[in-house]
């Protein structure tokens, strides 16, 4: 698994150096990872760099990358259930047990679409009070310019497809 990491992530997970990885990997393994805060709480928005799909996970007690990866595989497989893609659940997450290599973030297109989704989730965590579960399923259902608008829960079920 590749982890796209954001300076703010990268430091709470005490990560240390970053690695320049250019080299494709399948639309599953490449995620990349952001730190932000609502209210003084730490959540984290996890992201696919070919789908968009999202989930939004607490920050509290993730302090490295052994609690983070932990973290991402239970709150992944409950988005993805709660979506109706429990077939999906088994390719991410034995994906995400392999070797797991931090590397910087490389697509401002990508970068701009979580920062649509952190605006989203701010005002839904601040206003509405909504669950992170609840609120990835909302992230996952909004059209993105960078998927030429679609949704990632749409492109991800195409995913599964093939």
């Amino acid at each position: 698994m590749i982890l796209r990491s954001t300076l703010k992530l990268s430091q709470k997970l005490k990560i240390k150096s970053f690695q320049d990885y250019e080299n494709k990997v399948s639309a599953f393994e490449e995620w990349y990872g952001h730190l932000f805060t609502v209210n003084r709480i730490q959540y984290i928005l996890f992201t696919n760099a070919y789908s968009l799909f999202s989930i939004i996970l607490p920050g509290k007690g993730i302090n490295n990358i052994s609690t983070f990866i932990d973290s991402t595989n239970y709150w992944l497989s409950e988005v993805l259930r709660e979506a109706g893609c429990e077939n999906m659940v088994g390719r991410f997450i034995t994906n995400n047990n392999g070797t797991i290599e931090v590397c910087k973030t490389n697509n401002r297109g990508i970068l701009g679409s979580m920062n649509d989704m952190i605006f989203n989730s701010k005002f839904y965590l601040s206003e509405y009070q909504l669950t992170p579960l609840e609120i990835s399923k909302r992230l996952n259902e909004i059209p993105y310019g960078y998927l030429q608008y679609k949704n990632p829960l749409g492109v991800i079920k195409q995913m599964a497809l093939s």
